[in-house]
């Protein structure tokens, strides 16, 4: 769907190996998480503040980094599980009008739509899937599913290796 505006998609990640992947599967721009300067790279990476921005890991600095991206009247999608409460800047959400809007895949509309676009070939697992290991391997699969290296990892069960 063509906006009338020009998409730009930048990606943040402190893992090379994650930012590689993210420019192959199409971000025009990635940048060190790890970085002093992150939100400046952000900027001149967009060349303007950001009408969306996806936080996918809700600690406090990134939620208030990705306030301070937005653009007035834009939102920021909380996507990331907060272990605990977070502090936002709450002059800046009022006076430039950002929309917080939490996202969690729980509803069966969001499962029915995440089929459809496995089976239609538009998500290709190969993309997301990093590593699967066997069921009697699980305490592994959690460990690397923690390491943050990561991008999906998944249970195989019986001889068959049918992920879970």
């Amino acid at each position: 769907m063509n906006c009338g505006y020009a998409r730009r998609i930048v990606v943040t990640d402190m893992f090379t190996s994650k930012r590689d992947r993210a420019l192959t599967l199409g971000a025009d721009a990635v940048v060190d998480a790890a970085s002093a300067n992150v939100e400046q790279q952000i900027r001149m990476a967009l060349t303007e503040s950001a009408d969306v921005v996806f936080d996918c890991v809700a600690v406090e600095p990134t939620v208030r980094t990705s306030v301070r991206l937005a653009s007035k009247g834009g939102t920021v999608v909380i996507v990331g599980v907060p272990s605990r409460d977070v502090m936002v800047p709450l002059p800046i959400i009022q006076g430039h009008q950002i929309r917080i809007q939490g996202s969690a895949t729980y509803l069966a509309r969001d499962y029915d739509e995440s089929i459809n676009l496995l089976r239609d070939g538009k998500i290709r697992t190969a993309d997301i899937v990093t590593a699967t290991r066997p069921l009697d391997a699980v305490a592994e699969a959690f460990h690397l599913s923690s390491s943050g290296e990561e991008v999906k990892v998944l249970l195989t069960i019986g001889d068959g290796g049918t992920p879970t």
